[in-house]
């Protein structure tokens, strides 16, 4: 991969830019999106950052690289969600990703104040939102789990009246070969532009930890997942990929190859009261054909309790 990478073209370019070749934990910020902003400000004022020279017609309006060496920071001009083959792109740049974390703007009609992390795919044959249909995205438990805590550590530490929840997978990018999260700042533009809000998300996504974990798929819950939220945080165990109950007529044998695969999943947990027993019967016999328990919530509080 890495000789590949290192096109022709660009070459003499990519010689300036620190680090050449080397992956970092890559954070993508879109200039239309106000909560995205507002995380790379204070990203800004947390890290000293050396700016890095782009290779022509790179597709990224700027560069930069942590003095530390852990982070990149890229801008873009278009929306995240349609960010799909992005790993590719890095990589022609001569920066390539290990983790990629979008700094994003949530929104929701409810209007709570929020802050979020997800992992992205389309479970269903609709793709309105990025990505491709039946397709999901490579997860990072790991680093859902990490930014989540930190978030609530931050939320907590300031007295902010925002909730911290891990959504389900939702929406694009899907076509990334590199691990990839949503951190966000929901629901409205009140809260993206918040400063006090813009702090705790940055602080949390460079709080960013990649130390393996045990990993659940999660079936059933409501968008906000908050029965997988709160063992998320309350024991040792993270998620990769959910699939809320409204999602899973659509979750069939490929679907969950898929996101056992990219989710590198020990073990599955249902929220049992919100799926129907036609639902719970069928994915249990799918997820026994493929050799995944399925734990109770109790089990997974005793054997993984902090």
């Amino acid at each position: 991969m890495k000789e590949n990478s290192n096109s022709e073209n660009s070459g003499s370019q990519k010689k300036n830019l620190p680090g050449n070749q080397i992956p970092k934990i890559t954070i993508i910020c879109s200039a239309p999106d106000l909560a995205s902003q507002n995380i790379k400000t204070h990203l800004l004022s947390l890290k000293e950052w050396k700016v890095l020279e782009l290779p022509e017609n790179s597709g990224f309006s700027a560069a930069r690289e942590s003095q530390d060496g852990k982070f990149r920071l890229i801008d873009i001009e278009e929306m995240h969600i349609f960010q799909d083959g992005l790993d590719r792109k890095l990589e022609n740049a001569g920066l390539p990703a290990s983790l990629i974390i979008f700094a994003s703007k949530h929104r929701s009609k409810e209007e709570i104040s929020s802050l979020t992390v997800h992992c992205t795919g389309n479970p269903s044959g609709e793709a309105r939102l990025g990505g491709c249909p039946k397709s999901l995205a490579v997860s990072s438990p790991a680093a859902m789990k990490s930014i989540l805590m930190e978030m609530k550590r931050q939320v907590e530490q300031k007295g902010l009246k925002y909730d911290v929840t891990l959504e389900v997978t939702h929406h694009g990018p899907t076509e990334l070969s590199v691990p990839s999260i949503y951190a966000e700042i929901g629901s409205t533009e009140v809260q993206w532009k918040d400063s006090e809000a813009g702090e705790a998300a940055a602080k949390a996504v460079l709080a960013v930890s990649l130390e393996k974990v045990p990993v659940a798929l999660g079936f059933g819950g409501g968008h906000y997942a908050m029965r997988q939220t709160g063992l998320l945080l309350e024991t040792e165990i993270s998620f990769g990929h959910n699939f809320p109950k409204y999602q899973l007529e659509f979750v069939d044998e490929a679907l969950i190859r898929q996101a056992i695969e990219k989710s590198k999943a020990d073990f599955a947990y249902f929220d049992r009261k919100s799926m129907k027993s036609g639902d719970r019967k069928r994915i249990s016999e799918v997820l026994e054909k493929l050799g995944l328990s399925v734990f109770k919530e109790s089990e997974i509080r005793e054997k993984y309790e902090y």
